[in-house]
């Protein structure tokens, strides 16, 4: 969000973490109404939009976030509240997405924060982040580390995310168990990332000014997130010079 990696940062460091099986969209009954429909998933051969989310299934006065898997692996998601804000619908907690299968999770007016997803719980991988204090706002952030490629889209348009598995793209310098790739640039406010990350610039953030990655003032509360490199590319992913501003260094 935008500069909300400094703001986030903070609040994040006082945050919550929260536990509950991850549930498959056909039953949500805790989250949604018991009659949201099931979701087929097209073939893996095709590349994929990210699914959008079925309407009418929450409440105006909250923002809904759908997550699909494509990653070809189970992977496991973790819950962060930025102090103060307010807790998910159904307080979710660390849990585990399995492969082909899709979630929803709602958030009420007043939340902010962050979901951690990667193969094992490490609060340093992929996140999505967003927040429903306004206007709906979401981004992907690759800021504190790269674990798995996401993106994420509303009202039918990727609108933040980057869906680039860096992991096959380059060589990480600075990985740990996981795997993830710490990013060295999480401590260079304005970048510029290092080559393992700048592939990403300006689709998901890649150092914590890295605007151009946010998505705010969105005109839906319903947004969609999907895991993998199947998942649609936004456009201005596709049209960065990633290779003219990036270093080498750690």
């Amino acid at each position: 969000m935008k500069t909300s990696h400094f703001v986030l940062a903070l609040l994040l460091g006082a945050a919550r973490a929260y536990v509950q099986p991850c549930i498959p969209m056909s039953t949500t009954a805790t989250l949604v109404s018991s009659t949201a429909p099931g979701r087929i998933l097209p073939s893996s051969t095709v590349l994929l939009h990210t699914p959008q989310p079925q309407a009418s299934t929450a409440p105006n006065a909250t923002m809904t976030i759908d997550i699909v898997n494509l990653h070809g692996t189970d992977l496991s998601l973790l819950f962060v509240v930025g102090a103060g804000y307010s807790t998910p619908i159904g307080d979710p907690q660390p849990t585990v997405l399995p492969l082909s299968s899709t979630t929803r999770y709602l958030y009420p007016t007043g939340w902010a924060g962050q979901i951690t997803i990667g193969p094992n719980l490490n609060s340093n991988g992929s996140k999505i982040e967003g927040s429903f204090t306004g206007p709906p706002d979401i981004d992907v952030s690759y800021v504190d580390g790269y674990t798995v490629p996401i993106t994420c889209s509303s009202e039918g348009v990727i609108v933040t995310g980057c869906n680039i598995d860096l992991f096959m793209n380059g060589t990480c310098t600075n990985e740990v168990e996981g795997p993830v790739c710490l990013n060295p640039a999480r401590f260079r406010r304005y970048g510029p990332p290092t080559c393992f990350f700048a592939p990403c610039e300006a689709a998901a953030y890649t150092y914590p000014e890295d605007n151009l990655a946010n998505m705010s003032v969105l005109k839906s509360n319903l947004v969609s997130c999907c895991i993998g490199t199947l998942c649609k590319a936004p456009a201005r992913q596709l049209s960065t010079p990633w290779w003219i501003n990036c270093t080498y260094s750690k």
